[in-house]
């Protein structure tokens, strides 16, 4: 389609991501006030307590008690009230009448002012159609016709023109049965808190009115589907809007804008709340819809920053026109199917809101165990309140209850053999309902892993979807788009942390790093810039603004330039060349000797030494950039169809999908097989390949070398982004990544190498290494080649699988929270007792066996490393000041106390292993410890698992008055035949 004058929008025909399901039982938010009629707009009286809505079908303003959500007058006035605007001093009342009759009727457009005051009202012909009005900070009113501009007076009753709209023509009466207001008129004006910006949206116009400056700005759009639904919601100072489905800067520029719309204008609704930083949104998502096939109606929470959702509510009835939010933001009042609807969006805290407490829940299998899995959920009510829920899956999966009340913590008990029959990992949903909550709970994602000896690299669970990922080639750090929140997650490239979180804008679809190494830019579907982060300190920077109707989609930096490969609204996509320096972007006239128009699906990669960039399109074409000449110098097409991985080497070599090309783009090798590659790296002269179901090759000289399994299927494209980049190598060239179905995979350097069975050499319990365990007991495992790479985990309860390696003691595999080369630590089950066999498993091997002998008891004290000191002290905790007692924190006489161990034993109830242990109730050891203080007893007022925790016990007790005083008082505990002892100072 042709963009009318400067702006274009893109189809709203967004990628279509695969969200968690949601439940679809809920309680519905909002109370709804009939009104007998079809209300087209509403203005808030707060000082009076009343909303005034134009009833554009009873002709007449309904005013509402805001107090008790019922019409409690009407004003009737001229037929067709379709807007109404109440003056700053709250003393006007301004109502638009449209009335655009067609012969043989006459029209009837005019506007009608009340007096609040004192009742008095006044009528004022139009010659053309009022399509909407609005207050400024300066006490006039803007009224927008089908022909002009007006500033009406509400003193004086004088109207000035200060602008025209040329070749715009309203709708003419009467209309087509079942249409509402918002689609006879399809105007609608909003104005910014402040008062001094007013945004008007129109059938391929767009207006901005300067209140203060007196200056009027249009603009032309066009827009498939139609900006939909016709409501304009302005924030606090009128720097940011919603119009339709898109979110605009003050310039027009789209900053994000809502996926898969619906595009009708009479069905949904908006509200910023400046204050919050959320937007409150109804918009029916899907195509082809009409009022006969509408989806139930939801109320989105979103982020005004990048509308990034947060929460989904049930909404009794559509929503179908304006919204506005109180001063304090503490209820929305918006036009509804029956009239309006009062939604008290301050007091959600009050409202039942079912939720999980987690977004996956994680459960891997290996050659230690393949039994049944067990994790747990905890399903709450945000609110505080007992409500009811029910939980579903799929085959074989099983939950302790799959109905129950709020909060609860439920297991969920899997069968790999049912539900993951294939090696790798398999998804499935745990989907939550729950009737009385106005919440829509998001579904679960269960993720269930099993892998196989041979199957190699050490998984990360990062929820949600994930498109992209990046190394820096100088800092030791990696980079993944997460999709569906718009974020970019940065990882730490030795502790595969989680370091930071960027916000981008909607849709981020690819990343790219600019050739001096300093900035991150990140491309979307739904936005109309490039979000750009300084990789030094993370801070957002001026985003690159693109043309209208241009959406980078994917962004590559040469040495010389930086492309971006844009959607376009209309029926051809472009290269953009950005300029860092003035933030923007502008479109190639051509591409050299080419046309400058790409497929919708095209992708960039740029060599690292910034001599050149790769364009692949899904419609076979190929092209290259070259720096050097700061041109385009090859473009080919060699195949029909191309999707899967695509990279650029250093040394003139370049990757698409399954097939590898030469310094002019001819392909020189095609690799074997029906699965497109997913991931391909270079790393100087050598070369990767990630296909799936997931298998990593070396490539040397275009054939591939020692195939090697990994532990799970990489991420892939899609038919809405066909190419996918899943596989990179960290800037220090010991470890690779890999974008995995569940998050993603680290892969040492060596994965294909030859591999050395583990060696066990000694076992110590885990608070202070002595060789003394007993049942429940925290353990270290000390030895060599324990783990191919080093990993800790905190998720609970905690996983048998970890890493690469995996644990059994006397044949059952143990729960494991840290790996690394030289140290594993477990914990042993509660049910173990006497001699204890270990054995561990990696890809290398299996260890020799290692035997201990448990006892009922073997209490350790943790000992707490001392800051820039190569010294521990024990973990005594002064309960006074809640810190460690240490000779500048001692403890005192009458003072309260609380040690952490390790190996007290069973308790009472039984906690599962690797389990985080409960508060109500709490688990009792079922040997009482006695403890003493410089050979005075302590009376012991706890003794048990410290809750929350998984082998940490603890012991609260009391220093008595007569306990002796000094530097290093010895504090020991007793327990069977057992015993620990440790050193406090103790003062007066």
């Amino acid at each position: 389609m042709k963009a009318a004058r400067s702006m274009g929008f893109a189809p709203a025909r967004i990628v279509v991501l695969t969200l968690l399901a949601l439940g679809v039982a809920a309680a519905p938010f909002g109370r709804v006030v009939p009104i007998g009629g079809q209300a087209a707009d509403l203005a808030l009286d707060e000082a009076r307590g009343v909303l005034y809505v134009a009833n554009f079908t009873a002709n007449r303003i309904d005013v509402v008690s805001l107090a008790n959500a019922a019409i409690t007058s009407s004003m009737n006035v001229l037929p067709q009230p379709y807007s109404v605007a109440l003056s700053p001093d709250r003393r006007w009342l301004l109502v638009t009448h449209f009335g655009n009759f067609a012969a043989p009727q006459a029209p009837r457009n005019s506007l009608t002012l009340i007096d609040l005051n004192s009742a008095a009202r006044q009528t004022f012909a139009l010659s053309s159609a009022p399509l909407g009005a609005a207050f400024g900070i300066d006490g006039l009113a803007l009224i927008v016709t089908e022909s002009e501009f007006l500033l009406f007076d509400p003193v004086s009753g004088g109207v000035q023109t200060i602008g025209t709209i040329a070749q715009f023509a309203a709708n003419t009466l009467p209309r087509p049965a079942g249409e509402f207001p918002a689609s006879v008129v399809a105007v609608a004006t909003g104005v910014s808190g402040d008062g001094r910006w007013i945004y008007c949206l129109a059938e391929n116009y767009r207006f901005r009115y300067d209140v203060v400056g007196r200056q009027m700005v249009v603009l032309g759009y066009t827009a498939e589907p139609p900006m939909g639904p016709r409501v304009v919601s302005v924030n606090q100072d009128g720097t940011s809007y919603t119009g339709g489905w898109g979110l605009f800067d003050r310039q027009g520029i789209i900053l994000s804008q809502f996926p898969n719309v619906s595009g009708l204008l009479q069905v949904g609704s908006h509200a910023i709340d400046s204050t919050r930083g959320l937007i409150y949104v109804h918009i029916p998502e899907g195509t082809g819809l009409n009022s006969t096939n509408l989806p139930p109606p939801v109320l989105r929470i979103v982020s005004s920053k990048n509308l990034a959702l947060r929460e989904t509510l049930q909404l009794p009835e559509n929503l179908t026109g304006r919204s506005l939010l109180d001063a304090s933001a503490s209820t929305m009042y918006s036009i509804s199917d029956s009239g309006v609807m009062f939604l008290p969006v301050g007091a959600l805290a009050n409202e039942r809101r079912v939720s999980a407490d987690r977004e996956d829940l994680v459960l891997r299998s290996n050659s230690c165990s393949l039994s049944q899995l067990r994790g747990q959920i905890r399903v709450v009510d945000l609110s505080g309140a007992a409500t009811a829920f029910y939980l579903s899956s799929g085959n074989g999966i099983r939950f302790s209850q799959s109905a129950g009340v709020t909060p609860a913590t439920v297991d969920v008990i899997v069968d790999p053999s049912v539900a993951a029959p294939n090696p790798g990992t398999t998804v499935v949903e745990i989907s939550i309902t729950a009737p009385q909550s106005v919440r829509i709970p998001q579904a679960v994602r269960l993720v269930v892993n099993r892998r196989e000896p041979d199957q190699r690299g050490t998984t990360v669970n990062v929820p949600g979807r994930l498109v992209d990922l990046i190394a820096d080639p100088v800092r030791d750090r990696f980079y993944i788009l997460r999709q569906d929140l718009n974020q970019v997650l940065v990882f730490d490239g030795s502790t595969h942390q989680l370091i930071r979180v960027l916000d981008t804008a909607n849709t981020p679809t690819q990343m790219a790093i600019t050739f001096d190494r300093r900035h991150l830019l990140v491309g979307h579907d739904n936005a109309q810039i490039a979000m750009v982060y300084d990789l030094d300190t993370f801070d957002a920077e001026l985003p690159i603004r693109f043309p209208g109707g241009h959406y980078p989609r994917s962004i590559a930096a040469s040495g010389r330039a930086i492309l971006a490969a844009a959607r376009v609204a209309g029926p051809e996509h472009k290269i953009d060349r950005v300029e860092m320096a003035t933030r923007s972007a502008s479109v190639y006239p051509s591409l050299g000797v080419w046309e400058n128009k790409v497929d919708i699906n095209t992708v960039l990669a740029a060599s690292t030494n910034g001599a050149s960039i790769l364009i692949a399109q899904a419609d076979g074409n190929v092209m290259l950039y070259n720096s050097t000449p700061d041109a385009f110098v090859i473009s080919r097409r060699d195949s029909q169809r191309l999707s899967g991985a695509y990279a650029s080497s250093n040394f003139e070599q370049f990757a698409i999908g399954n097939t590898i090309l030469n310094s002019s783009l001819v392909p020189v090798h095609r690799f074997t097989g029906a699965q497109v590659s997913a991931g391909l790296a270079f790393s100087g002269e050598n070369s990767f390949r990630l296909s799936p179901p997931g298998t990593m090759e070396r490539l040397e000289s275009t054939l591939a070398t020692r195939p090697t399994r990994v532990a799970e299927n990489p991420v892939e494209g899609n038919e809405s982004f066909a190419f996918s980049r899943s596989l990179a190598v960290l800037a220090n060239r010991q470890n690779f990544v890999l974008l995995t179905r569940s998050g993603f995979t680290v892969l040492p350097w060596t994965y294909d190498a030859a591999t050395v069975p583990p060696r066990i050499s000694r076992i110590g319990n885990a608070a202070d290494g002595q060789p003394s365990l007993a049942p429940g007991s925290l353990v270290s495992l000390f030895g060599t080649d324990l783990s191919p790479i080093s990993l800790s985990s905190s998720e609970m309860p905690i996983s048998t699988a970890l890493g690469e390696s995996c644990l059994t003691v006397n044949g059952f595999a143990v729960p494991v929270f840290f790996v690394s080369p030289t140290r594993i630590n477990a914990q042993l089950p509660f049910s173990l007792e006497g001699t204890a066999t270990f054995v561990l498993r990696t890809p290398g091997g299996v260890s020799d066996s290692f035997a201990m002998t448990l006892r009922p008891t073997a209490p350790g004290v943790f000992q707490i490393p001392v800051p820039d000191a190569d010294l521990t002290t024990p973990a005594v905790y002064n309960a006074r000041n809640s810190g460690l007692a240490t000779g500048s924190n001692p403890v005192k006489k009458g003072d309260h106390i609380v040690v952490f161990l390790t190996g007290l034993g069973r308790t009472s109830p039984e906690v599962e292993a690797g389990a985080p242990a409960p508060s109500d109730p709490l688990a009792l050891t079922l040997i009482d410890p006695q403890i003493s203080l410089g050979g005075t007893e302590l009376p012991v007022l706890y003794a048990g698992l410290s809750p929350g925790t998984a082998g940490v016990y603890q012991i609260n007790a009391q220093i008595p008055r007569h306990v002796p005083a000094g530097l290093l008082i010895p504090l020991e505990i007793q327990q069977g035949g057992s015993r620990v002892s440790v050193n406090v100072r103790v003062i007066d």
